[in-house]
């Protein structure tokens, strides 16, 4: 991963900028957090950018010209997915019972064939069974 290749000070530097947030943080005030001159800092801030870490926008800060350093999204930790939890219960019965499972013409069966669903005897007596229970079952 790209963040394994940065040396601790260019770690640091992406962690002050991550922990910025949006309001993000002015580079002239990053290099006084790191410790380093502001020479090192335009390093470590090319670094990041070529890598696409950070985001960098032209400022004026204390009326000096500087820039506001944000992470990116690339850099951005993503939030924790918290699993869902679905509780399905099909009945399989309903599906065992389909005469096309247990047909020994299964894998001859298509539309136009000459095992043909539309033409079946078996699955159209089993559909007409299904809709007289439900029929039934709904008076």
């Amino acid at each position: 991963m790209e963040f394994e290749e940065l040396s601790d000070v260019e770690k640091k530097a992406l962690e002050v900028i991550a922990n910025s947030g949006d309001a993000g943080i002015f580079q002239n005030d990053l290099w006084k957090l790191l410790g380093v001159n502001s020479r090192d800092t335009s390093r470590i801030v090319n670094k990041l950018l070529k890598r696409g870490l950070i985001v960098r926008k032209p400022a004026v800060n204390r009326g000096r010209r500087t820039y506001l350093l944000l992470i990116s999204k690339k850099a951005a930790k993503p939030e924790k997915k918290v699993p869902m939890k679905i509780n399905l219960r099909i009945d399989l019965d309903r599906f065992i019972e389909i005469p096309c499972f247990n047909c020994p013409f299964i894998h001859k069966c298509y539309i136009g064939g000459f095992y043909n669903p539309i033409t079946c005897n078996w699955l159209e007596e089993w559909i007409n069974s299904n809709v007289v229970r439900r029929q039934r079952s709904s008076q």
